[in-house]
């Protein structure tokens, strides 16, 4: 599955990808494997992969605009279909630490327009308009792994 998470930080992307390292670190005990280019920086366990754009390759300027949001990071998720559950249990976990270190507005997409999550003057929103397969996985449960307060509302995509 693919996601696309957007941050709003002043922090370089080789900073914010240090966190992010430490965050898996402090999660999991799984080999962690980290990857610099010009255009990105990819973190990878065996459950997901995250790739830090430094190039703006997603069009940030375009998600600020269609979803009326201040951000400026964008990091593309691809979560393993064989390590799913796992996989998206780690990935709120570490949502949820960014959430708390970084601050700022937060957007997480999945499939490149779904609104999962979004932060804004810190209130979390969760999308209450979910379809058949998001419903099976955004549960309540998985919510916890953000220890963030959130409310429920329809989001637009």
């Amino acid at each position: 599955m693919d996601y696309e998470l957007f941050l709003s930080s002043n922090l370089s992307c080789k900073s914010l990808a240090e966190i992010i390292r430490s965050i898996i670190v402090e999660s999991v005990n799984e080999e962690i494997t980290v990857h610099s280019s010009e255009e990105e920086i990819v973190i990878g366990i065996k459950y997901f992969s995250l790739a830090l754009e430094i190039e703006d390759i997603s069009d940030i300027a375009f998600i600020r605009r269609h979803y009326d949001l201040d951000v400026n990071v964008c990091i593309r998720v691809q979560l393993f279909g064989n390590t799913f559950y796992q996989g998206i249990e780690v990935l709120f976990k570490v949502i949820g630490n960014l959430m708390r270190q970084v601050g700022g507005n937060l957007l997480f997409l999945e499939n490149g327009s779904d609104q999962l999550l979004r932060k804004e003057n810190g209130q979390l929103i969760v999308n209450s308009d979910l379809d058949q397969y998001q419903v099976k996985y955004l549960t309540k449960s998985l919510l916890s792994f953000l220890e963030h307060s959130y409310i429920k509302e329809k989001l637009a995509n």
